[in-house]
């Protein structure tokens, strides 16, 4: 039998339950009002939960988010705001950090070559949505992200970390990067350890590979662009990554 989702599975054990119509006065050994042995079903847990893998589909999540401009957005839900676009999620140990605020502002300071490429960046810490909103009230001189404008998601209960595999033993977000196609199908997982930084370079470089067509395609270098057939590879210049309309 079926049951709804987070209820458990109970089996009935009817060996050597009497199945007469008035089993109470029959007078056999095995009346049905005698304990019922039932058992929890091993294969199903309460917990038990969607781990994201390469070329599965993305587990989705509805969480409570910073926006841009400092708005809480209490449903935030990753399909919803990544419908049709390639979405990079960019998990973090924690707020009022050494390194995480670096990390933010540089991919921040990208974000526009992300939206030419049809791309949202989406922070996520275990961080309570009160400090989100705590740190983007400081400015980066003072160790703040107030001029962060992806948003930025509370992953309070942990689950999030959970069923994309970047929960650690201090119950923090590793310092991980998942790329989800338009399709939410996991395209990309890395893990760094929290000293090492990463290069918003490298993301814009591996959706560059996803979003080529040519499958013979079998290597890129770096600097590698969509229009690698017909143009050398070049730097994107300050004004095609800072001209580009923003999406949030």
């Amino acid at each position: 039998m079926k049951t709804e989702p987070n209820q458990f599975k109970y089996h009935y054990n009817y060996k050597n339950k009497c199945d007469c119509a008035d089993d109470d006065n029959c007078g056999c050994s095995y009346p049905n009002n005698m304990a019922h042995n039932f058992s929890i079903d091993e294969t199903f847990s309460e917990d038990s939960i969607t781990i994201a893998k390469i070329g599965e589909t993305a587990p989705n999540f509805t969480a409570p988010a910073i926006l841009a401009d400092n708005t809480l957005q209490e449903n935030f839900n990753l399909y919803n705001e990544s419908r049709e676009k390639t979405a990079v999620l960019f998990f973090y140990p924690e707020d009022f950090s050494f390194t995480c605020p670096s990390e933010l502002l540089m991919f921040n300071k990208e974000i526009n070559a992300f939206y030419k490429r049809e791309a949202v960046v989406i922070g996520i810490s275990t961080d309570s949505i009160n400090s989100h909103y705590s740190w983007k009230e400081l400015p980066p001189e003072k160790d703040g992200i107030s001029d962060i404008i992806f948003p930025l998601v509370s992953d309070f209960d942990k689950k999030i970390s959970r069923s994309y595999g970047v929960l650690n033993k201090k119950q923090t977000a590793m310092r991980a990067t998942v790329i989800i196609d338009s399709k939410h199908t996991v395209r990309h997982i890395s893990l760094n350890d929290n000293k090492i930084w990463r290069a918003p370079e490298e993301t814009l470089r591996i959706i560059d590979i996803l979003n080529q067509k040519n499958d013979n395609l079998t290597s890129c270098p770096i600097g590698w662009k969509q229009n690698f057939f017909f143009e050398r590879p070049t730097q994107e210049t300050i004004s095609e990554m800072f001209n580009h309309p923003r999406i949030y």
